[in-house]
C-alpha cells in the first residue's frame, strides 16, 4: 500500500535550535562535565580508533568477535573499511538458541575452534570479544580460554570485550589498551623502555627517545612493533612509559604482572611539565637532562614567527586532536593566538589547573559539545561567518566547516618540545592553504590504521 504522504510528502518543518545545552562559554562551565549528555551524536569526523581498529595493532593478531548480530554490525563494517582489514577479522554469531540453552561457553569454544581450524595457518595470537550478552548471563571466560589454550597451545589467547552497557570500572577505550597488552609475558630484564599504549608511533627525534638512547636504552615502541617477536620483546623491560592517561591501567597491569614500572610522562604544552617529564625520566633511568632552556628558546622564536603569519586568524581544537585540548587551547591563547573554541564533551582530571586558569583569564571561550544531539541541527556555518577558521582536529574542521585544519589524531606520534615545534610547524602549514579534500579525509574511519 503507497500512503498519500509518500506521494505528496509534507513540507519538512524548518525548526529554530538554540545552542543552550550544547555550548557554554568556559566562565560557566562545571568541571569535569560542562554538558549533559543525555541522546548523542556521532559526526561524520570519524578518523579516531575503536576496538575493531587496535588489535591490528599487534602484529600477526586475528580479532574474533562473538556477539548478537546487532552488535557485529558496526565492528564488522569497521574491519571492512581498513585497508586488509577483513582477512584479520571474523565473527560468530549468539542466537537466541544460544541464550535458551544457556551454552554460552560450548558455542564460543566450538565458533573459535572452527574459525582457527579453517585458517591456512594458525595465528600468533587470537583476541576473543565477548559482548553484553554473555555476561548478563555470566559466562564463565576461564572455562573458555582456558580450554582454547589447551587446544591450541601454539596462539596466545587475550580476552577482549565489547561491553559499552556494562561500564562499571574502565570505558572501552581504557579496557581495550589494557587488554592489548595482555599476551606480553615476562623475559628476562634487558636495559630497555616500552611505550605503552599509544595508537601511533612517537616520533623517533623526540628529546626523551634521545634521551634514552643515548643512556643506552632499547625502546619498544607498541605501536612501532613490526613483528610478532617484536610485541613479545615488551616483556624484557624495566619500565613501561606511557603518554595518555587512559593508558595508565594497561602500564599499571604490566607493572603488577611483569614487574615493569610503570612512569606516566603526559602530553603537554606547558614547558614546566615538558620539564618535569624530562627530569622524572632522568632521575628514574638515570639519563642525562637536555637543555631545557635551548628547547624553550626554539620553541618561543617559532611561535612568534607563526603568529606574525596567523594573525588573528580564528582557531578550534577538538578533542580527538589532542588529550589535552585545553592545554593547547592555553598554550596558544597565551600566546596571542584568536582560540575562540574548543569542542570536547569532558574535561579530564589532568586538565583541571587548566580549566581553571582558563575560567579566570579567558572566560569567553567557548566550549562546544560534539555529541549533545543539538549538534546534529545547529549550523556548521563559522567559516562563513568568520571569514576564515583553523581547525586542529577532523571534528574541529567540521563543525566549522573549514578547509584549513591540521589531520591530528591523538597527537599523532607527537611528543615533547619537538612535537611542539612540529605541530607549530604543521599549524603553519594549514594555514597558507586549504585541503580541499578535507571531507574525504575525515570520514577515514581510524586515520592511518592498515590491517
Amino acid at each position: 500500500m503507497i500512503y498519500e504522504n509518500e506521494i505528496h510528502p509534507p513540507q519538512v518543518p524548518r525548526y529554530h535550535v538554540t545552542p543552550d545545552g550544547a555550548e557554554i562559554a568556559i566562565g560557566q562551565a562545571s568541571f569535569p562535565k560542562p554538558f549533559h549528555i543525555g541522546l548523542q551524536y556521532a559526526s561524520p569526523a570519524r578518523g579516531h580508533w575503536t576496538i575493531a581498529h587496535s588489535p591490528m595493532l599487534i602484529p600477526g593478531c586475528h580479532e574474533i568477535y562473538v556477539c548478537c548480530a546487532c552488535c557485529l554490525h558496526g565492528v564488522v563494517l569497521s574491519a571492512d573499511e581498513v585497508p586488509d582489514g577483513a582477512g584479520r577479522f571474523s565473527m560468530v554469531t549468539l542466537t537466541n538458541e544460544n541464550l535458551i540453552k544457556g551454552n554460552l561457553e560450548e558455542m564460543m569454544i566450538d565458533g573459535i575452534s572452527h574459525i582457527i581450524d579453517d585458517m591456512p595457518e594458525h595465528p600468533k595470537c587470537v583476541e576473543g570479544f565477548t559482548s553484553c550478552m554473555q555476561h548478563f548471563l555470566h559466562i564463565d571466560l576461564h572455562v573458555v580460554y582456558d580450554t582454547l589454550r589447551q587446544k591450541y597451545p601454539d596462539i596466545d589467547f587475550i580476552d577482549g570485550y565489547m561491553i559499552p552497557t556494562l561500564q562499571r570500572r574502565f570505558t572501552p577505550d581504557i579496557l581495550g589498551r589494557r587488554q592489548l597488552v595482555r599476551a606480553v609475558q615476562p623475559l628476562p630484564k634487558q636495559k630497555a623502555v616500552n611505550y605503552v599504549v599509544n595508537y601511533y608511533p612517537v616520533d623517533e627525534d623526540n628529546e626523551l627517545t634521545v634521551m634514552l638512547r643515548q643512556g643506552g636504552y632499547a625502546i619498544h615502541d607498541f605501536a612501532a612493533c613490526k613483528t610478532y617477536e617484536e610485541y613479545k620483546a615488551m616483556g624484557e623491560s624495566q619500565a613501561n612509559i606511557y603518554f595518555l592517561e587512559n593508558a595508565g591501567p594497561a602500564a599499571k597491569d604490566m607493572e603488577k604482572r611483569l614487574d615493569q614500572q610503570a612512569l606516566y610522562l603526559p602530553y603537554a604544552y606547558d614547558y614546566e611539565t615538558l620539564r618535569r617529564n624530562l627530569q622524572q625520566a632522568a632521575q628514574i633511568l638515570g639519563l642525562d637532562l637536555p637543555d631545557c632552556d635551548a628547547y624553550e628558546r626554539t620553541v618561543e622564536e617559532k611561535v612568534r614567527a607563526l603568529k606574525e603569519r596567523v594573525g588573528d586568524t580564528h582557531i578550534a581544537i577538538d578533542y580527538t586532536a589532542t588529550p589535552r585540548p585545553l592545554g593547547l587551547a592555553k598554550f596558544l591563547l597565551i600566546h596571542g593566538f584568536n582560540v575562540y573554541a574548543v569542542y570536547l564533551d569532558a574535561i579530564s582530571p589532568d586538565e583541571k589547573d587548566t580549566f581553571q586558569f582558563l575560567q579566570t583569564h579567558y572566560p569567553d571561550l567557548s566550549l562546544r559539545s560534539t555529541m549533545h544531539f543539538k549538534r546534529r541541527l545547529l549550523p556548521r556555518d563559522d567559516s562563513r561567518k568568520y571569514g576564515k577558521v583553523l581547525a586542529i582536529g577532523q571534528m574541529a574542521a567540521y563543525f566549522t566547516d573549514t578547509k584549513y585544519f591540521v589531520n591530528l589524531i591523538e597527537n599523532s606520534g607527537l611528543y615533547g618540545y619537538v612535537g611542539l615545534l612540529k605541530l607549530l610547524d604543521w599549524i603553519g602549514r594549514a594555514d597558507e592553504a586549504e585541503n580541499p579534500k578535507m571531507r574525504d579525509i575525515i570520514q577515514i574511519k581510524a586515520w592511518g590504521c592498515h590491517g
